[in-house]
C-alpha cells in the first residue's frame, strides 16, 4: 500500500500572548471610546450598545473615533482612544 504525504505550505501561526485588560468596576463617570471601523452597521451597533447601557442607568462620556476597516487605526485615533478608560470596537457587516 502507498503512503500519501500531505504538505501544508503555510507556517504555523505564532501570536504573542497578551493578558486581558482589567475590567472596570463601574462605567459610572468613565470615558468610553467607541471605535467605528466604518463597515456597514458598525455605527448602528455601537449606538445601540451605548443606548442600551444608558437605558440601564450607566452614565458615561462617549468618545467616538473612526478608522478604515482595512487598515490599522492611525496614531491620532489611537492617541485619542488612549485617553479613554475603556474602548468598544464594532466589527460589523
Amino acid at each position: 500500500m502507498s503512503e500519501l504525504e500531505i504538505l501544508v505550505p503555510v507556517p504555523p501561526t505564532r501570536t504573542p500572548a497578551h493578558p486581558l485588560a482589567p475590567r472596570l468596576a463601574t462605567l459610572g463617570g468613565r470615558r468610553i471610546g467607541w471605535l467605528d471601523n466604518r463597515k456597514a452597521n458598525a455605527a448602528a451597533l455601537l449606538g445601540g450598545v451605548a443606548d442600551n447601557l444608558a437605558t440601564e442607568g450607566y452614565a458615561f462620556a462617549r468618545e467616538l473615533a473612526q478608522k478604515n476597516a482595512t487598515a490599522p487605526a492611525p496614531e491620532g485615533v489611537m492617541a485619542h482612544l488612549r485617553t479613554c478608560d475603556a474602548v468598544v470596537l464594532a466589527i460589523a457587516d
